[in-house]
């Protein structure tokens, strides 16, 4: 029975070329399982030698890909044939070597990011340190509202009537960068609790003194951040990739390590994002190429990662869509990764229509005229954003095709492979799009082999 197993994966192997797209990844993924059941033996002809076809080559990569998820890659390396362990995805590991975790400020960053009891207060405090920017404006709204003498006089009273210690006094310290603060405060650091700290401290007796060391502590950390910002001023886009991969770098441990991580710091990300359009799809772009970056060399560990972060809305179908059919990475447009997430994607946004369609029904039976008017808004709202998402999937796809005209004859046939793919899968959902797609898809009215792609799936 195994013999004859093995010999119907190698015919179909070697027909590999006269299957589409879809029929290559369903073989691939029963190839990695019947490696598993059978201790990783089989037929290894097809690849071995020097006269492997590319299509064969692609395909024992896809298949490898996938048995890298139900074993270990120390596995794969220990018991699969030394002539084929070239095609055996690297061990999927978190990247270590990116330009952005060679700075100092990327040690200072991690720090400020915990599991327990995070701190978003003093990871946006950073971020705007290396900004600059938000910090110098508030410095500047300050001054237009007292003044300099202004703002002495009422730090002068404040002192003259409450104490040095007070703490109405400390929080216009912590309120105003402008006015020093470790000139004013005594020395406190490694000192026994009974030395003379001050009159008003000795009056008032150890409760002052926490009070103090409160003020010398949030001065100190304030020190310590100022400590590790570079004299330039960094962009929004460099914060945002030294904040996503200090995010990324706490979390990798587990996915439930990288679940909390982004429950404690979610609000950070609504902070820093720009209330621009552009600015906002730029950012979450951002985004999704740190996590591609940082996940190169794990297709599964992207997926969660990527998923994780659309559900908490930090990231969006669209930059999500459009970074990963731009990608040329490991984790490239063929990957087993990118096709998963396009369909993820894909799926949850018609699962979003199917789900006002439903309410819009409901609210039918009830006869309430406002509820209707409300699905029925949500629903336009829906099945446009479903026809966006669309045009923007097979827009990528068609992009590829061309850009690989002179570089990559098989890639340059996957991705018609893939337009066709998608169009039969969700063929029911969007064929308004399919029949304008010489309209609304850039390149498929000048190109043949697509407009012909587009005109076969309007024959279904």
């Amino acid at each position: 029975t195994k013999a004859l197993i093995d010999r119907a994966y190698h015919a179909l192997i070697d027909r590999a070329s006269d299957l589409d797209d879809e029929c290559v990844e369903v073989l691939a993924e029963a190839f990695a399982y019947h490696l598993m059941h059978n201790g990783y033996h089989s037929d290894w002809s097809p690849f071995t030698g020097e006269n492997v076809t590319v299509q064969a080559q692609r395909f024992v990569r896809r298949a490898f890909d996938r048995l890298l998820r139900l074993s270990f890659h120390q596995n794969l390396m220990h018991r699969l044939p030394e002539a084929v362990q070239v095609y055996v995805p690297p061990e999927p590991l978190a990247a270590n070597t990116l330009p952005v975790q060679g700075k100092r400020e990327f040690s200072h960053m991690t720090s400020l990011i915990r599991i327990k009891e995070p701190d978003e207060h003093g990871v946006v405090s950073y971020c705007e340190q290396l900004q600059r920017e938000l910090a110098k404006r508030r410095r500047e709204q300050n001054d237009d509202l007292s003044g300099p003498e202004g703002k002495h006089e009422q730090h002068s009273a404040v002192g003259d009537e409450e104490g040095v210690d007070s703490p109405k006094r400390r929080r216009l310290e912590e309120a105003s960068p402008d006015v020093p603060s470790k000139s004013e405060l005594p020395a406190v650091g490694l000192q026994p609790h009974a030395q003379a700290i001050g009159d008003d401290t000795q009056t008032d007796g150890p409760k002052t003194l926490d009070g103090q060391g409160e003020v010398v502590k949030a001065t100190k950390v304030e020190e310590d951040q100022k400590s590790e910002v570079s004299a330039e001023p960094w962009s929004l886009e460099a914060v945002v990739e030294l904040f996503t991969v200090a995010v990324l770098q706490n979390g990798s441990k587990t996915p439930t390590h990288m679940n909390k991580i982004l429950d404690g710091h979610a609000r950070v990300f609504e902070k820093l994002r720009p209330s621009d359009e552009d600015e906002a799809h730029s950012f979450a772009k951002t985004i999704a190429r740190c996590i591609f970056e940082f996940w190169r060399s794990s297709s599964q560990h992207l997926e969660i990662t990527l998923d994780a972060l659309l559900q908490r809305g930090i990231l969006t179908p669209r930059s999500v869509v459009e970074h990963a059919l731009s990608e040329r990475g490991p984790q490239g447009c063929d990957s087993m990764a990118v096709r998963n997430i396009i369909d993820s994607v894909a799926r949850k946004s018609l699962e979003h229509s199917q789900t006002v369609r439903v309410e819009l029904a409901l609210a039918k039976k009830v006869g309430k005229p406002e509820v209707l008017d409300s699905c029925r808004q949500q629903l336009d709202g829906a099945i446009h954003e479903t026809a966006e998402l669309f045009t923007l999937i097979f827009t990528g796809l068609v992009r590829n095709h061309q850009d690989f005209e002179d570089t990559d004859v098989l890639l340059r046939h996957v991705m018609l492979q893939r337009v066709l793919t998608v169009g039969r899968k969700y063929h029911m959902f969007i064929k308004p799009l399919l029949d304008a797609a010489e309209a609304r898809v850039p390149g498929v009215a000048h190109n043949a082999e697509v407009a012909a792609v587009f005109q076969s799936l309007r024959t279904l």
